[in-house]
């Protein structure tokens, strides 16, 4: 009797012991699954420049006005490695200082995936970034509108300086569509980036500029939201504020 027990306790172990392996088996895939689709809550900026070794660059943003310093690193073998915690859309700055404890700001847009910046480490107007679209638009931008606008304004503004009163009217005057020209230009960009971190932080930084109607105007056009587009809102929430002439056709 004893000996049939034993084996019918036996019998019921293997089974169980099936039973704990496939449900073991099916816990440890469903994990797998998880873990491979979850997020990384971080992302990388790294860094490539020539001639650094040894340099230390800090890596900050803006929070509510504050500068706040999200990571550094000591550059190794002319490479260096940034971590970034998500938080989309944001605008970084890298801050380089140099031996006389002044420093220089690149400021850049990421998009909550891998980044790199590139270039001479003393070149800082040059650096070059990839992996980020909307560093990409950035760069589209600035380059036509100092193609078409920007050399045309400061080549005014130069001859201005050099002028005396009646010449720097008349250059004023000349001035003046130019800048019209290019504000109309920004203000399509906009318009066509709607749903873009650019675009909202173009009429951020132009919204005390343009005519109050245009901000609101604008930034109903906006299919997604932003800390950029927030702060439009909070600017038209407020009402009209004293507005720029800047753009004002004489």
């Amino acid at each position: 009797m004893s000996m049939f027990l034993y084996f019918c306790a036996l019998i019921l172990i293997q089974e169980n012991m099936k039973k704990l392996l496939f449900f073991g088996a099916i816990a440890c895939t469903i994990l797998l699954l998880f873990s491979g689709c979850k997020k990384s809550e971080k992302f990388q900026v790294t860094l490539n420049f020539e001639n650094a070794d040894g340099r230390t660059l800090f890596l900050s943003k803006s929070v509510e006005g504050t500068d706040v310093v999200v990571d550094s690193a000591v550059i190794s073998g002319n490479q260096a490695v940034l971590s970034v915690p998500f938080d989309d859309p944001q605008r970084l700055y890298i801050i380089k200082f140099d031996k006389n404890a002044s420093c220089e700001i690149f400021p850049f847009f990421t998009e909550n995936q891998n980044t790199t910046i590139s270039g001479s480490i003393d070149d800082m107007p040059h650096w070059t970034i990839s992996g980020c679209p909307a560093m990409n638009e950035l760069s589209a931008f600035h380059e036509k509108s100092a193609k078409l606008y920007e050399g045309r304004i400061m080549a005014v503004y130069a001859e201005m300086a050099q002028s005396d009163s009646a010449k720097v009217e008349e250059l004023n005057a000349q001035l003046q569509p130019i800048i019209k020209e290019y504000f109309d230009y920004q203000v399509d960009f906009v318009k066509s980036h709607s749903d873009s971190y650019i675009g909202h932080f173009m009429l951020n930084q132009m919204k005390q500029e343009l005519d109050f109607e245009l901000v609101k105007e604008l930034a109903a056009g906006f299919t997604n939201e932003s800390a950029f587009s927030k702060s439009v809102q909070k600017f038209i929430e407020n009402g009209p504020q004293m507005q720029g002439t800047c753009c004002t056709v004489q």
